[in-house]
């Protein structure tokens, strides 16, 4: 409490010893006249020496009942100080409030003084006293003190609302009796307390990054707590404050939409390849009938063609599946799908990206002439635990994640099918509509764990396993030699694998990163094929690959890696010759392999312009012809070329030039090269010719973007990939010219096309796209010299996907596919073979004939039920409704003379599946 003192002193000598003084306070030497009557001479005025000091001060007590009803004032008092410095007595002068001057009064009573000095002496005086009564001087003593505390989460995924407002509300600002202050002034003074804040009758403050918020001192009452936060339900909730005790509870916020898209970033980072499609992983999961894997998406592209039905395979633009690569995590991961392509090996759910490049990427990639796949896995959460468990028709699914410490977690995931069971059991119900027996079987185990070793260094670890197993059974049907495989009549394939994998990055400084995996595979695979092959191959791969990435400005950056994989392999083959002869052969440790260095240089010359060239050399130690020396952008007839050792170059550029903000001009020229297909077994001693070389190709891309709006944008490409080079089995007539001909490489490929994406992105309640192909894939025919229609080819190839998110959590999307039939070979009769007893197929003119279109439509449902812990969903994805009334032909079979065929399509496939995220 501050004192204000005013000092009147009247000395009346001797016989009456009081001295009245005026001053500013007695804390101050201050010089004061006395007042001196007219008709007394000057030299009678009294000067008084020292001031009266206070040496003992009593604070009044503010009276409860006066600070409640904010009553507050100064107190004006008059009080007789002896020579002692005793308060002899006190005088009222100016008052506020009976109890506030009786406070006063009292306090001053209790005070002590220096007696006031003249000439050494000490005197009495008379004190003018002012003893101010204010609120906040009360209101000053309370002290934070937390009592009530909580988490703000969202329901479901319980993940933290960070930066969200959370408001305490006063419904009855008098019910807490016992506050010393009025409501108005309690409110104020903790609104000034760190972390809250008073909002006109209420108090404010923002969760932290964990969700988590805390109030200090509330008044004991019941209070309302909000919070709005864009993007989600307001809560409102009602506590109970009490004295003395803290309040901890958890709040669950529901999003306004579950639509997993409305958590996307908007916008694209720096594309510097001329053709890249990033998918979007949630995007994925409502798209009808790829099965909720995100992989599958790849199929709805444009450029990819319908694979062959019960196939895995990644038609790229118009070339078959083993011109095309596909990575893991920057190593190569042996197979991306498991059988007939339901679900790919790696679990989409631990995914973060999925790049695909149908034609024209960097140098950072090689041994592949057609288009390029790379899965990218995420790091485990480090939040909290996860898990989700997915049943449906086709598999089932369980994902668990989390934090070990602070920089170590781990991820595991288990799926095993269920649609070989299911599929079995219909055909026996229904042996007349199928004329055939299937069961596919498959499963896949993944962990991963991800350490933080510090700020600029990180690492992986990750262990893949798959097994997938596959049984066709025609009992119509009488195939190959029985001497080789007593199922000359079923088809059966097992591919297992397991693949280990480790990475790590490390920066160096902001412009010098560098990036390290490897990865060992194992791959075990059996194959029976109606009695006319019979395959078994186990083999180890190793692929090390490490980049560094050198960015002086922000204008360049250079990448230079070491790409090296090799492959050691144990292999025994048996084929049905053309004759009817069984050719069995058995390699043990045969190595093979891509041995590459590369280097990347993206630069901007000027503003708009984006150049990126590239080179790279792979090395195939399985190869023993001599390589090139320099790119080949078509076979060179003006030089030899092939001096070099068993390799390849090749040369790449890209570049992107935007022509105004939201268009662009892109193109792109490179070469390519791979060992040729199909890998080990044209370059074999029995089956094939040991010094063919490498398939070579040169592909051309151009292309214009155009973001029309903010949502939707146009992406228009012509693309050119030549092949040549490329082996070829011995055809009749190579045999009748040469009869020890066994492989040739003599053989050509030419693949051109359209490609038109119209995409609308996700605006958190519609996202779809049209993509339409234009193609045609050919083959050169050295008998005829011409080319000819690739059994790839599709002319036409349209696709329309469309997902709209509706009220209350509903999904619904469509998915419409078209495309060209396939060109078949016509079987125009038959002739017995007499020696093994069964009929031999008299063919046409090659791919001289086509199937019919095929079109189908999927339909897909999604349900969430939003709990506060957890997540459930259900969705219901008909695959081929359109078989009901089209019949999509996906090939055809023969009776065993070859009179009668028969179309097999494939029927509706009503899929039904239950999620739960928590």
């Amino acid at each position: 409490m501050k004192f204000f003192v005013h000092i009147f002193a009247a000395v009346l000598l001797y016989c009456f010893p009081l001295l009245a003084v005026e001053t500013e306070s007695i804390a101050t030497d201050v010089e004061v006249d006395m007042p001196v009557p007219d008709d007394t001479v000057a030299d009678s005025v009294i000067q008084i020496e020292k001031m009266p000091e206070v040496i003992y001060r009593v604070e009044p007590k503010y009276p409860t009942e006066c600070a409640r009803q904010g009553i507050e004032g100064t107190v004006v008092l008059e009080c007789v100080l002896s020579d002692s410095g005793k308060i002899d007595s006190v005088y009222l002068v100016t008052g506020v409030h009976p109890l506030l001057d009786s406070a006063a009064i009292s306090a001053m009573r209790q005070f002590r003084f220096t007696p006031a000095m003249v000439d050494e002496t000490p005197v009495a005086v008379l004190l003018q006293y002012e003893i101010p009564f204010v609120l906040t001087d009360v209101a000053a003593e309370i002290r934070p003190v937390r009592n009530l505390s909580g988490i703000l989460r969202e329901s479901g995924t319980r993940a933290p609302v960070s930066d969200a407002f959370v408001i305490v509300q006063f419904p009855d600002s008098a019910c807490d009796t016992a506050l010393n202050v009025p409501f108005g002034q309690y409110l104020s003074t903790i609104g000034a307390f760190d972390g809250q804040q008073r909002e006109e009758n209420s108090l404010v403050t923002v969760t932290d990054s964990l969700g988590r918020f805390s109030f200090y001192s509330l008044p004991a009452c019941s209070v309302i707590i909000t919070s709005p936060h864009a993007g989600y339900i307001p809560i409102k909730e009602q506590e109970l404050i009490r004295h003395g005790e803290e309040i901890s509870v958890t709040y669950y916020m529901q999003r306004a939409s579950y639509n997993d898209y409305e958590i996307l970033v908007y916008g694209k980072s720096e594309e510097k390849e001329v053709v890249r499609r990033r998918l979007d992983i949630t995007e994925a999961r409502k798209i009808p009938g790829i099965g909720n894997d995100a992989v599958r998406v790849v199929q709805a592209m444009p450029g990819v063609g319908r694979p062959t039905f019960g196939s895995g395979d990644i038609v790229v633009r118009g070339a078959p599946s083993w011109d095309s690569k596909f990575y893991l995590n920057g190593t190569e991961l042996p197979v991306l799908y498991h059988f007939g392509g339901l679900k790919s090996v790696y679990n989409p759910e631990a995914l973060e990206s999925i790049d695909f490049y149908p034609g024209g990427w960097s140098s950072r990639y090689g041994g592949a002439v057609a288009g390029v796949i790379e899965l990218t896995g995420r790091e485990a959460k480090k939040d909290r635990w996860h898990g989700q468990l997915d049943l449906n028709m086709i598999d089932g699914s369980l994902l668990v994640e989390g934090p070990v410490t602070k920089k170590i977690s781990v991820l595991a995931s288990a799926r095993r099918s269920f649609i070989g069971d299911i599929a079995s059991w219909y055909i026996k119900k229904h042996p007349d509509l199928f004329p055939f027996t299937v069961a596919p079987y498959y499963y896949d185990i993944l962990g991963r764990t991800d350490i933080e070793i510090s700020q600029r260094s990180s690492c992986f670890v990750s262990v893949l396993h798959s097994r997938d197993s596959l049984g066709i059974f025609i009992p119509s049907m009488q195939g190959g030699s029985s001497e080789m495989d007593e199922a000359t009549n079923s088809l059966g394939v097992k591919i297992q694998f397991t693949t280990g994998s480790a990475g790590w990055d490390f920066t160096f400084s902001p412009r010098l990163k560098n990036s390290l995996r490897y990865s060992l595979s194992r791959v075990d695979n059996d194959m029976s094929v109606f009695g006319y092959v019979k395959v078994n191959e186990l083999a180890m791969m190793h692929h090390l690959r490490d980049e560094l990435t050198f960015t002086p400005s922000e204008r360049i950056s250079l990448a230079i890696g070491a790409d090296v994989a090799l492959l050691d392999e144990d292999m025994i083959l048996q084929i049905v010759s053309g004759s009817g002869v069984i050719k069995r052969d058995t390699t043990e440790n045969w190595l093979f392999g891509d041995v590459a260095a590369y280097a990347n240089l993206t630069f901007e010359p000027v503003d708009n312009l984006q150049i990126v060239p590239g080179i790279r050399y792979d090395y195939y130690p399985e190869l023993i012809h001599d390589g090139g020396i320099v790119p080949e952008l078509w076979n060179y007839g003006f030089m030899n070329n092939n001096r070099g050792i068993s390799g390849e170059p090749s040369a790449r550029l890209s570049a992107r030039y935007r022509v105004q903000d939201n268009q662009t001009l892109k193109a792109a020229i490179g070469t390519y090269n791979q060992t040729p297909q199909p890998k080990g077994q044209v370059i074999h001693e029995t089956w094939g010719d040991p010094s063919t070389g490498t398939t070579k190709a040169s592909q051309y891309l151009a292309g214009y973007e155009w973001r029309i709006t903010d949502y939707i944008n146009v992406d228009l490409q012509l693309y050119l990939n030549r092949q040549w080079d490329l082996p070829r089995m011995a055809t009749t007539d190579d045999l009748r010219s040469d009869p020890k001909s066994r492989g040739l490489s003599d053989g050509k490929g030419k693949m051109k096309g359209l490609e038109l994406m119209l995409r609308h992105d996700n605006n958190s309640r519609f996202f779809g796209w049209i993509a339409y192909t234009l193609s045609r894939s050919e083959r050169w025919n050295p008998h005829e010299n011409r080319y000819e229609l690739y059994s790839e080819d599709e002319t036409h190839h349209l696709q329309l996907v469309a997902s709209w998110h509706m009220r209350r959590d509903w999904d619904i999307g469509c998915r419409v596919r078209y495309v060209t039939g396939k060109p078949t070979t016509p079987i125009i009769g038959a002739v017995e073979n007499e020696h093994y007893s069964y009929f031999e197929a008299i063919y046409g003119e090659e791919n001289s004939g086509r199937m019919d279109p095929f079109f189908q439509i999927n339909l897909r449902v999604d349900k969430k039920i939003v709990y506060n812990n957890w997540i459930f969903s259900l969705y219901f994805d008909i695959q081929n409704i359109s078989w009901l009334f089209y019949k999509s032909p996906e090939m055809v079979i023969y009776n065993y003379n070859y009179t009668d065929r028969q179309n097999v399509s494939m029927i509706m496939q009503p899929a039904f599946g239950v999620k739960a995220e928590f």
